[in-house]
């Protein structure tokens, strides 16, 4: 069997330990770099070439795991597993746009986990797994969502940052009305009615 070589990204240290014992106990995969900041991730994706990373939603308190993942589909072929208390199906929208291949909610059992390194390893299993009744594991396939356009994923790249519609409009050098049909197309196409909705849980 070939061994499959894991990145795990987290700045909670207990966390890590955790990610770094769990997946130790099973001798399919090989932890060959651990990370906890966006910088040291990508230097060690594109160094260490993994077969899959896993990282969090949050990262240094901030929306930096979702641009870390789009960041990761640039540098190495890697698979990204999302694990994260975040599972809404915006969340969900959310990591897949910025190419997760699964996402794990950190309330799913340990072998739902190991599922989903095994998964991603294989195809683009692009799966949400969750804790069900008992022991059960619940993986569904991410829902259809309508592709953003290239300025369209660019304004929801700024709208992660912070950034208010005149600040986007100012940054990329467009009107501000010009900025609203874009923002409204991205809550339409994410389904969500606005921004609030949007980042409730990312």
């Amino acid at each position: 069997m070939d061994v499959i070589r894991v990145l795990l990204v987290e700045d909670h240290p207990v966390v890590l330990r955790g990610l770094r014992t769990l997946t130790a106990e099973h001798a399919e995969f090989e932890v060959v770099g651990e990370a906890t900041s966006a910088s040291q991730a990508l230097d060690a994706a594109a160094r260490l070439r993994p077969d899959v990373v896993v990282l969090p939603v949050r990262l240094g308190g901030a929306h930096s795991g979702i641009e870390l993942c789009r960041s990761i589909k640039t540098v190495c072929d890697a698979r990204v597993v999302v694990f994260t208390s975040f599972t809404r199906q915006i969340d969900v929208q959310i990591a897949r746009l910025a190419g997760a291949d699964a996402l794990v909610s950190k309330t799913a059992p340990d072998d739902a986990f190991i599922a989903a390194l095994r998964q991603v390893r294989v195809g683009p299993h692009a799966l949400v797994m969750e804790a069900g009744q008992a022991s059960w594991v619940e993986a569904r396939r991410f829902a259809p969502v309508e592709p953003l356009t290239e300025r369209e994923n660019e304004i929801l790249h700024l709208m992660m940052e912070g950034l208010t519609n005149p600040d986007m409009a100012a940054r990329l050098t467009i009107e501000v009305s010009t900025v609203k049909t874009h923002v409204r197309s991205i809550l339409r196409k994410l389904g969500v009615d606005n921004r609030k909705d949007l980042f409730r849980g990312v």
